[in-house]
């Protein structure tokens, strides 16, 4: 699982996340397929995850090679 579809699923899914970040489902749809959300978009993600006490954290949004090896496990 990439970081991209943890986030994802945590918000319910592509139409739910879409929805909640005022954006549009294929947009959300090609950072899933891409496997990476541009950085500019990351700050108002992680913003509508806290206010919505999602339960992400920072190091959701950033992966670091050790967190992308364990995704791929």
């Amino acid at each position: 699982m990439t970081y991209v579809s943890k986030i994802i699923d945590a918000f319910g899914g592509i139409r739910p996340m879409a929805a909640r970040i005022n954006k549009p489902v294929s947009t959300v749809q090609s950072w899933k397929l891409r496997g990476s959300i541009p950085d500019e978009h990351k700050p108002d993600i992680y913003q509508a995850s806290e206010e919505d006490d999602i339960g992400l954290s920072k190091e959701d949004f950033f992966p670091t090679p050790h967190n992308v090896c364990e995704a791929a496990e």
